[in-house]
């Protein structure tokens, strides 16, 4: 059996698991990494058409621990968000507010990044890393917590023995499942076709959120050679129910669809990829914490992909573990004790439960086909805005303010 000693295991290697890596990496630490898929396998999923809106305290954490400069030239600005109300009778934006980036005295909301060069990306850097072992291709089938440490057992007879575990393996968690950890789902009976399109208009580095019954449909910019320029990714929420397989398989009806769906704010829209799905679900681990163990990310909390809220809550995740982390080291005090996790715990798991409702309120509200709720929708959208300190408030919580 091959044995290692490490400070952190890391189980994981997504964007989450590599970015939380790398920012305890920079801490002094070493690092583990367990992924069970192979890197071989997995480093270019061009199937994978997600982007994700990189919201601007997310951009600070990058820099500080040293790797935007990775994803900078990748990277689409977002100046403002659109949020828009489509009437279900006329087909048209009835209400809209505008949410800019210069009302919170900042240059950008965020970026946008293609999901897929983000772990490309993490991924050349990690193994250009000095302190990282990255075991692929293997998973955690055995934990065994002692007094100052834990000792876990791998699919393939490795074992390492680390201070703290952090399971980062997302939604279906295998660490969450072996410490029997329970969870709460909420299944929305939703699905979210992913795709990119080309338009009439220029975007002009702004994000639409596109509010009808069954699900708001998101237009994200997409950064090309020509500035502010005419592509854009495309995240639809329908109905598991609707039967509108045809027109998803067919790119000249689905770029009709779309071109209404938006309510023509783009102008006509072509589509210029295949098309990939995903089901919508909110899930909550009902803890945090277990001895010298912290769940992180989506192995924590799944969201619907509404206000770039998954992924930015995930890194809000890492940036609060790092700063705990650092100032355990500078007290010469030890990680992975059981004041450490609840002190974890108890930091995020408030935040993450009002961020979870809001977000579930504001899905539930979007799928409504009732006219009153659509009437509510337009009504807030227009107080907004009208209303600086409202507007002011809602981007502050949207920013992790």
């Amino acid at each position: 059996m091959d044995c290692y000693n490490t400070d952190v295991v890391i189980c994981g290697g997504g964007i989450s698991g590599l970015i939380m890596a790398k920012s305890l990496i920079n801490l002094g630490l070493k690092v583990t990494c367990i992924e069970k898929n192979q890197l071989q396998n997995q480093k270019v999923k061009s199937n994978d058409l997600r982007s994700t809106a990189l919201l601007h305290p997310a951009i600070d954490f990058f820099k500080e621990v040293g790797i935007w400069q990775n994803f900078e030239n990748y990277a689409q600005p977002l100046n403002s968000l659109v949020i828009c109300n489509l009437n279900q009778k006329s087909g048209e934006i009835d209400s809209n507010c505008e949410f800019l980036a210069e009302d919170l005295g900042i240059d950008t909301l965020g970026y946008n990044l293609p999901n897929k060069i983000i772990i490309n990306e993490l991924q050349k850097l990690m193994m250009a890393t000095k302190n990282f072992l990255y075991l692929e291709g293997d998973y955690v089938e055995h934990i065994k917590p002692r007094s100052f440490d834990v000792v876990i057992k791998t699919n393939k007879k490795i074992q390492v023995t680390s201070k703290l575990i952090i399971a980062a393996d997302g939604r279906y968690s295998n660490i969450r499942e072996i410490l029997k950890i329970k969870k709460i789902k909420y299944d929305y009976n939703q699905k979210a076709l992913v795709f990119n399109i080309k338009h009439a208009y220029k975007h002009d580095s702004k994000s639409y959120e596109i509010y009808k019954s069954e699900g708001p449909c998101t237009l994200v910019p997409l950064k090309t050679k020509q500035l502010n320029g005419y592509f854009s990714s495309v995240v639809l929420m329908i109905d598991n129910n609707k039967n509108n397989d045809k027109i998803f398989v067919d790119k000249e009806r689905l770029s009709e669809f779309i071109t209404q769906r938006t309510g023509n704010i783009l102008g006509d829209c072509t589509v210029q990829s295949e098309v990939s799905n995903f089901s919508i679900i909110s899930q909550a681990s009902l803890a945090l914490s277990s001895e010298r163990m912290i769940l992180l990310a989506e192995a924590a909390h799944v969201l619907p992909p509404i206000g770039a809220q998954g992924l930015n809550t995930s890194i809000h995740d890492i940036k609060i573990l790092y700063y705990l982390v650092e100032k355990r080291l500078k007290n010469n005090e030890e990680i992975g004790t059981f004041e450490f996790v609840k002190e974890y715990e108890n930091l995020r798991k408030k935040q993450i439960s009002s961020r979870m409702l809001s977000v579930h309120l504001l899905n539930k509200l979007s799928i409504s086909k009732n006219q009153i709720v659509s009437d509510i929708r337009k009504f807030g959208l227009s107080f907004l805005s009208n209303n600086q300190i409202s507007k002011k408030i809602a981007m502050k919580f949207g920013m992790f303010q």
